[in-house]
């Protein structure tokens, strides 16, 4: 295929193009749904406020509040001092492995992760509202409260065999999240009233949000998002032209080489018969004519069944079985009669 490279470029283009897209329309949705949720102060009438809504919720609502843990408070496994509702251990390893142009570029692999949680609500005094799913929450802004690194050393036998492998461990990272109570957070997702207690909760409008951003903030970063990715869109729809155009530039010029080829295959042809008809003799007895055409002289053989019965013009057309004995054509070769 002569244009297979503009084609995987093509392709590739159009790949990132769509994942653009659909993160483009994400951005957009979540900005809308943000701008359209309405943000309800966590007091007394808030109960009373989703008690008359429909099904005794708010699809989509913001709130404000202090993160107060609803029980004992979790403690942090390296940093006892710290407590909270939320806690995430990570450990990472760091490597280097070999790419497939031969470089060596460093890789962060997560090895293993934990997760802790209790209930929790925001309050603000004596109100407050039950988070109900907070670990699925697209955006949760925790504290990193313990980071280390561990460097390994590699013995000599641990080179080479990295070496062979493509892959050397350089050191390994544990880290520790946690959500301190007494955080003040913005929560954004679905306000529900269960009997006398309120929870904030995925909905299906859009994700949850558990951010010490405001509401203004996050719409923002959406915008900003949105923007970068309608960026991102222009270019990769320009340089899908640009492939497509060139595409169709070398499919034109191979259409037209092969319409000039025909005609030029379609003249020789005709002046190849012209030269053989002038050439043939005038009188011919009825055995030395084709079989098909009656007019132009047997001048072909047809293997295996060895009959000679086709000019070279009907021996073009006839492609699979001898008109005298049916058999099946194999072969043909140009038959010189005395």
């Amino acid at each position: 295929m002569d244009f297979i490279h503009e084609s995987v470029a093509l392709g590739v283009d159009l790949l990132i193009l769509g994942l653009c897209v659909r993160e483009y329309a994400k951005c957009k949705n979540n900005a809308k749904q943000l701008r359209a949720a309405p943000q309800y102060n966590i007091d007394s009438d808030l109960k009373s406020l989703v008690a008359r809504q429909r099904d005794k919720k708010i699809p989509y609502a913001v709130i404000r509040g202090t993160v107060t843990p609803m029980g004992v408070p979790l403690r942090s496994s390296f940093v006892p001092s710290v407590s909270g509702v939320l806690q995430i251990v990570k450990l990472h390893e760091h490597r280097v492995m070999r790419a497939f142009a031969g470089f060596w570029a460093e890789q962060r692999k997560l090895i293993h992760e934990s997760a802790n949680e209790m209930p929790f609500e925001l309050r603000n005094q004596e109100h407050g509202v039950e988070i109900v799913d907070a670990m699925t929450a697209a955006v949760l802004d925790v504290d990193i409260v313990y980071d280390n690194y561990e460097a390994t050393s590699l013995s000599f036998f641990d080179h080479v065999f990295g070496f062979f492998t493509g892959v050397r461990q350089k050191g390994l990272q544990t880290t520790e999240q946690v959500l301190r109570d007494g955080s003040f957070l913005t929560a954004i997702g679905e306000l529900e009233m269960d009997g006398q207690t309120l929870r904030m909760q995925p909905s299906k409008l859009g994700p949850l949000y558990l951010t010490t951003a405001t509401k203004s903030t996050l719409i923002k970063r959406f915008e900003d998002a949105k923007s970068s990715m309608l960026f991102k869109i222009v270019v990769c729809s320009s340089i899908s032209m640009v492939l497509v155009g060139l595409i169709m530039r070398k499919l034109y010029r191979k259409k037209k080489q092969e319409r000039e080829e025909a005609k030029i295959r379609k003249r020789l042809e005709s002046e190849r018969r012209e030269r053989r008809a002038r050439n043939r003799p005038h009188t011919l007895s009825q055995d030395q004519l084709c079989v098909v055409c009656s007019t132009n002289p047997k001048e072909i053989i047809l293997l295996p069944c060895g009959h000679v019965c086709l000019c070279e013009d009907c021996a073009q057309k006839i492609e699979v079985t001898c008109p005298v004995c049916r058999c099946k054509i194999e072969s043909k070769a140009a038959a010189f009669i005395a």
